[in-house]
């Protein structure tokens, strides 16, 4: 008995370690073929009449970042076959039934991901301009917990840009440094990454100018850094922001997002809660 008892113990023990060894050798060969091994990463795709781009853009996205990384398509209401190309491909979709805006689109991808808790979201660009091969260089330094937040920067590289809209950058660049002390580069450009911090913490409204309100709420609170990153020529359509109305929305955006809150929080320490009470019916009064 004790000598079968050992031959038992013996042979029901050779499987397990078995088992135990495969696995070791699946997670040693998943760490060495992925940059974020099973690290939950979005990447959101914003699209509106995007037919000719999109499909060049999906197909640039590297397959080594991560075994859970997920590809979010958001058809802002287009009027072409973006959807119908978006399907061809293993991502997920969201359609918006009419057009609402980039800003728009882009919160429903947020939430999306908000909702399923992922860990580092990216955004960018459907038009081809933004380069997928370097959605690595925005999700590690989040990765490596030091930021919640990168930004892209194309003027480290030669860059043909029209003089009236590089000359609108470098107002804004100078608008942030003036009021907010901090140095942003390029702040018109929409190839991003947030932390799951930054998903949770803060809440977006802008359905047109949400690049520059997320910068906002983020660059005066948070950690980030600016990613140097080369931008592709597009290759079809234009872009639809007009410089005027873009600037303008700026400012009142500064005012809202900015302003306001500060003017709120030094309120809420000056002045009781039933003082401030008082104050607020009676403008609702009159």
């Amino acid at each position: 008995m004790p000598r079968n008892g050992f031959s038992t113990l013996k042979i029901s023990s050779t499987p397990q370690k078995s088992k135990q060894t495969t696995e070791a050798l699946n997670l040693k060969s998943r760490d060495s073929k992925y940059l974020f091994p099973g690290l939950k990463i979005g990447v959101i795709i914003p699209a509106y009449n995007e037919e000719l781009n999109l499909g060049k853009t999906l197909e640039r996205i590297p397959n080594n970042v991560s075994d859970n990384l997920n590809i979010i398509v958001v058809d802002d209401g287009s009027a072409d076959r973006t959807s119908e190309i978006a399907s061809k491909y293993n991502i997920i979709l969201l359609r918006h039934h009419k057009n609402r805006g980039n800003g728009a689109a882009t919160k429903t991808g947020l939430k999306y991901c908000k909702d399923r808790n992922f860990k580092i979201v990216v955004i960018l660009d459907a038009d081809g301009q933004h380069d997928p091969k370097y959605i690595g260089d925005f999700i590690k330094p989040i990765f490596e917990n030091y930021v919640d937040f990168t930004i892209g920067n194309r003027f480290r590289y030669p860059y043909d840009m029209e003089p009236k809209r590089k000359i609108c950058s470098k107002i804004m660049t100078a608008f942030y440094f003036l009021f907010l002390w901090k140095r942003i580069y390029d702040p018109t450009n929409g190839y991003r990454a947030l932390s799951l911090r930054l998903l949770k913490e803060l809440e977006f409204e802008s359905n047109y100018s949400l690049t520059q309100e997320m910068l906002y709420k983020v660059v005066p609170y948070y950690k980030y850094k600016q990613i140097p990153i080369p931008v592709n020529p597009r290759n079809h359509g234009v872009s639809f922001i007009k410089l005027r109305n873009y600037l303008s929305k700026i400012i009142l955006l500064f005012i809202k997002y900015y302003i306001f809150p500060r003017i709120k929080g030094i309120t809420h320490k000056i002045f009781p809660k039933e003082f401030r009470d008082r104050v607020r019916l009676y403008i609702l009064k009159t």
